[in-house]
């Protein structure tokens, strides 16, 4: 599900509609780093909730101002966020 490792977090699994209201509760009661990357490498599946995490942590990033980099996004999710009329905010996480 999710490894938190300082400013070094790791995403694993499925990362779907039923897992990702748990991953943004645990993530919530985190406290951020002003720099954290966050690894998908390990994600075996997404579906379009994925995008809503992403969104979620941007918000979260905002408001504590500070940075998420996401690194070994899944290539399919750019497929979602076309479909979905967001690529352009996505592949500018790459």
């Amino acid at each position: 599900m999710i490894v938190f490792e300082k400013n070094q977090w790791q995403l694993s699994g499925d990362l779907t509609i039923e897992k990702i209201p748990a991953i943004i509760d645990l993530i919530s009661k985190q406290k951020l780093d002003k720099k954290t990357t966050i690894d998908f490498s390990k994600v075996t599946s997404v579906d379009t909730s994925t995008l809503s995490l992403i969104f979620e942590l941007q918000r979260k990033a905002k408001k504590t101002q500070s940075q998420f980099t996401f690194k070994n996004l899944p290539k399919n999710l750019n497929s979602l966020a076309k479909l979905y009329g967001v690529e352009d905010l996505v592949s500018s996480l790459h």
